[in-house]
């Protein structure tokens, strides 16, 4: 079971990710193991809004990603290796509510 401040790992900061900021919508690359009331308590307990009011979480969408495989040469020879997958958590915020991370990227 992971501690609390080990269930998100960082922020998801791509594209689409900055997009869906502006629906309250935030990405964030969480721990394997952690479930969707997990995500919810550590977002809502490490995140607050600006004028220092909680956050409330409406919905947590989560998603694995499968490791890729990766070939690479080695001494003549072919090795198969896996770079490893990583679990997204797409938390959606009441309306009005934003993070603070994301601001000015």
């Amino acid at each position: 079971m992971p501690d609390l401040y080990q269930i998100i790992e960082r922020p998801l900061i791509t594209e689409k990710a900055l997009t869906l900021s502006g629906q309250n919508q935030y990405g964030f690359v969480v721990h394997k193991d952690a479930n969707k009331h997990q995500i919810k308590e550590a977002v809502e307990t490490l995140f607050t809004q600006p004028d220092g009011k909680p956050l409330t979480v409406a919905t947590v969408n989560t998603i694995n990603l499968k490791p890729k495989v990766k070939r690479f040469r080695a001494f003549g020879r072919v090795s198969v290796g896996k770079a490893g997958g990583i679990k997204k958590a797409f938390v959606t915020l009441v309306a009005g509510q934003t993070i603070q991370i994301y601001e000015g990227v």
